[in-house]
């Protein structure tokens, strides 16, 4: 990915960074992420804490996360290794994944020491909490689409590449892989570059 260009005019870059990006600045950054984010929550915060930060405009977050989403393995985890390996190098990528996994961990590992404890599973009262918390995390994921559209709307063929992506999936059921070529062939096809340009 190529560094974006920083600029505080442009309305989609974030401002001025406050201190350049180093690999223990993001092992901070995605600890903080990870105790704070809920579910698919994790891209949305991230976004947010890059933003604050200045070291990552909305169009080169946009494509870090559409490449996590294509990637094989936990989008989460991808995500922070782009990130990392975009703003540090290898060093950067190894302590972002590193500080998006750990909370998450030591927090799965004392869940497990509890549950297992419990005969009959998990209280109702508590179930019923993770069933909001459940929607509170469709609500905080949502939001990281938002800079994914902009950049797809700001495509040439993005909307109508999108919408046809999304009925292909949800209203038509059909597989994801063939879905996947026929659209990165059309976007390829409509956006290759052309004399002068």
């Amino acid at each position: 990915m190529p560094a974006p260009a920083l600029s505080p005019t442009a309305p989609d870059h974030p401002a001025q960074p406050q201190r350049p990006p180093t690999p223990l600045g993001l092992l901070r950054l995605f600890v903080g992420v990870a105790l704070v984010g809920i579910g698919g929550g994790l891209p949305a915060h991230t976004r947010r804490a890059l933003a604050a930060r200045g070291w990552l405009s909305d169009a080169a977050f946009a494509e870090a996360f559409t490449l996590a989403q294509l990637t094989p393995g936990p989008n989460a985890v991808n995500l922070a290794a782009m990130i990392g390996a975009h703003l540090c190098g290898p060093r950067g990528a190894a302590l972002a994944v590193v500080g998006i996994l750990t909370p998450g961990l030591i927090a799965m590992l004392a869940a497990s020491v509890v549950t297992l404890g419990l005969p009959g599973g998990l209280p109702p009262t508590l179930q019923s909490a993770l069933r909001g918390a459940a929607c509170a995390a469709l609500g905080v994921m949502l939001t990281a689409a938002v800079p994914v559209v902009k950049v797809a709307l700001g495509v040439r063929g993005g909307a109508v590449l999108a919408g046809a992506t999304f009925v292909a999936l949800a209203a038509l059921k059909l597989d994801l892989l063939p879905v996947l070529a026929v659209v990165v062939a059309a976007g390829l096809t409509l956006n290759r570059p052309r004399s002068g340009e």
